[in-house]
């Protein structure tokens, strides 16, 4: 009889969790049932029946019946879910709590915040990406936090991002001597590397790019809407990149990146992985001098990413990144005479 119970109680679920099974479910598009979906969760087929009600007519989820197939399905997609629609005001909460929180790292309370970090995360993954699964990385934050411009201009940027509405900025990039006015439609908002990027589409250049929020000024939210397109992927977006910049406008060239390193920086590199297209071939039985071969369409990272190295990396290929490399390592050591 206790084996019984305990299984009974396994299967026991909140009705918030039931439903968001339920919507996973119905999302991958393989049409299940009351039957199938009550196995899953271990549930009977009525408690099925009442959750797909209320998700239908209360949450007003497009869920229809199909009688081919014998399965439910979304009539439309299903990008955002009701219960975890999230407010420019919460992401501004969002990270001033997590910038607040280098006092409790390692204690329960951390732990017990960074779940309910992800969980927030889960309904906006979409639209802004913070990288908090790692507890380092989430909670290892510097002390001087944000600044009070900084958190009105990130309300500023989150809610275009969660609202599509389009920016006007004055912009300057690293290599002009003044700022332009820039008009886009922001797509994503971004913390790459301790640093935050809005990725959208330059309405004036008809191209996406990457903007770096530090040199934004003047933000405009207007109140001119847009529909995000469906082509947006950020893992394609960042395929071409080392870091944060790629080569943004289509036909762009691809680079096929070659460097050797030696003794202590070829451990360093043959530890991790850099790029999802790196090869590493070993040549040297120890180690102690390695290649390695990644694609792609931007350079300007790879290349603070080499100079860091030192005299024990060196461009095999292409020339213009050796290029690039060697005049800044030239005019480094002229400075030192």
């Amino acid at each position: 009889m206790s084996d019984t119970i305990g299984k009974k109680a396994e299967g026991t679920r909140r009705p918030l969790e039931r439903v968001l099974r339920i919507h996973e479910m119905i999302s991958r598009g393989n049409h299940p049932n009351c039957t199938t979906i009550a196995r899953e969760l271990e549930v009977n087929r009525k408690t099925i029946q009442r959750d797909l009600n209320f998700m239908r007519d209360e949450l007003a989820l497009p869920i229809d019946y199909s009688e081919t197939s014998h399965g439910y399905f979304y009539t439309r997609p299903v990008n955002d879910f009701p219960f975890l629609k999230t407010s420019s005001e919460d992401l501004v909460a969002l990270v001033l709590a997590r910038n607040a929180l280098g006092p409790l790292k390692g204690s329960a309370l951390e732990a017990s915040l960074r779940s309910g970090f992800q969980r927030l995360q889960a309904g906006m993954s979409e639209q802004v990406t913070i990288p908090w699964s790692d507890i380092d990385q989430a909670f290892s934050v510097k002390s001087i936090g944000m600044t009070e411009r900084d958190v009105f201009l990130f309300d500023r940027l989150a809610k275009a991002v969660l609202e599509s509405r389009e920016l006007q900025f004055d912009y300057r990039k690293l290599k002009d001597d003044a700022p332009a006015r820039r008009r886009i439609q922001p797509y994503h908002l971004a913390e790459i590397d301790g640093g935050w990027y809005v990725i959208g589409f330059d309405l004036e250049r008809q191209a996406r790019r990457t903007f770096a929020v530090q040199r934004m000024r003047s933000v405009h939210l207007t109140a001119k809407r847009f529909v995000r397109s469906r082509d947006f992927r950020l893992e394609d977006h960042f395929a071409g990149s080392f870091g944060v910049w790629s080569g943004e406008d289509k036909g762009s060239p691809k680079f096929l990146v070659r460097i050797r390193f030696r003794n202590f920086a070829a451990r360093v590199v043959a530890e991790r992985r850099w790029h999802p297209s790196q090869e590493i071939t070993e040549l040297d039985p120890a180690g102690n001098v390695i290649e390695i071969t990644m694609t792609l369409s931007a350079l300007e990272d790879i290349a603070r990413w080499i100079l860091g190295f030192g005299s024990q990396a060196e461009v095999m290929a292409p020339p213009e990144l050796r290029e690039l490399v060697g005049g800044e390592l030239k005019r480094a050591a002229d400075q030192y005479g």
